[in-house]
């Protein structure tokens, strides 16, 4: 009995091995006579999917690359395979399953937004969104147009009343439903519930948000990555922008640092904001008194272009360029950040559009210098969250 439940194995894993010989030649094929036919397939083709055709080809002919590794990629292509006989679907769909404990996917800079945008599919449709680790939510316009055209006839009631949400100090009905939710159009959509901003909304910030706060209060709704249940992030704004998102930790070392939940636990915020304390602030050379008494806590905001500060940090700011007679408020401003390990990692911008905070905001509660960094800090580099450790890294190019 032993030996012919082997046999039967080894019968299988050879039949599963050929399927995936096959379905290399039948990708190579395909995609040489397509680029013969339009030299622009690829843009078109691989733009909006996790892995490019170089990819997709090394995968298929790399020979130190495991077995099982090779069909859980393959199977991401979904070709039209045939299954061998007494292997059931099931068994693909197991190997499958693992490649979404990461993945990959390509993000797009709009330089009208100054922002970067993924895109994705929500009951099949096409839809992009500003990639914003400064929100929790999964929104769509409530209209038709650059970001995805809604179709509330192919959605469902999630259950949550609508509500008055704020966003970029605007605020606006938004309303929850839920529908399939994917990266691609070949992957099995996972239902998700999402928010349709009206128009108040979409006249105010400028966009929708593909938000990556994963905690928050639990009267508030339902965030993306809670729903999914990763719990840890990557956005590389780096030569190939992407976002990379992973249900085991990316941080791996000690060189990261650590983020405090005080916004929230000890001020209320309604969200658990990426903050961590700022070791030293400099503005034009100019130092910002930065200690116990009076901490510096920054915000990690990818949907934002520029720097937000508190009132009071911005009223004196002002005072003091004006004193000290300097040609430019925010002229170069360098932030610097103590990592685990006890190194320092700075961040630095010039001429960063700064705006005040403004007294009409949950965080306005915090007693000290609050900082929000946006991508005038962060494009060319890569920041690593490990939302569940309490971690963030900075690649720097």
């Amino acid at each position: 009995m032993h030996i012919n439940f082997v046999m039967t194995v080894m019968a299988r894993i050879v039949g599963v091995c050929s399927v995936y010989l096959i379905a290399c030649s039948v990708v190579d094929g395909f995609i040489l006579q397509r680029t013969r036919n339009d030299p622009n397939f690829f843009r078109y083709m691989f733009r909006d999917t996790m892995f490019d055709h170089a990819e997709v080809i090394a995968t298929c002919h790399n020979t130190t690359i495991g077995r099982r590794s090779v069909l859980q990629r393959v199977s991401s292509i979904a070709l039209p395979i045939m299954f061998p006989p007494g292997l059931a679907r099931a068994d693909f769909t197991v190997l499958a399953e693992s490649i979404t404990d990461r993945i990959n996917v390509p993000l797009e800079y709009i330089p009208a937004l100054s922002a970067y945008v993924v895109r994705f599919y929500l009951f099949g449709k096409r839809f992009g969104a500003i990639v914003d680790t400064g929100s929790p939510f999964l929104t769509v316009p409530s209209t038709c147009g650059k970001w995805g055209c809604y179709r509330p006839e192919l959605t469902s009631t999630s259950g949550y009343a609508n509500t008055i949400e704020g966003f970029d100090n605007f605020q606006g009905p938004v309303v929850w439903r839920k529908a399939g939710f994917a990266f691609d159009e070949v992957t099995e959509p996972q239902n998700l519930t999402f928010g349709v901003f009206g128009p108040e909304l979409l006249d105010g910030p400028g966009g929708v948000f593909f938000g990556l706060i994963k905690y928050t209060d639990s009267w508030i709704r339902p965030s993306y990555l809670g729903q999914t249940g990763y719990s840890s992030f990557r956005v590389d704004l780096r030569e190939e922008p992407q976002l990379v998102l992973s249900r085991q930790p990316l941080i791996q070392d000690n060189n990261y640092i650590p983020l405090v939940r005080e916004l929230n636990v000890r001020y209320k915020a309604p969200v658990v904001h990426y903050t961590a304390r700022a070791a030293s602030f400099i503005v034009n050379g100019l130092p910002l008194k930065v200690d116990l008494k009076t901490p510096a806590l920054v915000i990690f905001d990818t949907g934002m272009s520029g720097m937000a500060v508190s009132s009071e940090l911005f009223d004196g700011r002002y005072l003091q360029a004006r004193k000290n007679r300097e040609k430019s408020l925010w002229g170069v401003v360098q932030v610097a950040f103590e990592t685990k390990a006890g190194d320092l990692v700075e961040l630095t911008a010039k001429n960063p559009l700064t705006t005040s905070l403004g007294q009409n905001t949950p965080l306005a509660r915090f007693k000290g210098n609050l900082i929000v960094l946006g991508l005038s800090f962060l494009d060319g580099a890569a920041m690593t969250i490990d939302a569940d450790d309490n971690k963030v890294q900075f690649d720097i190019a």
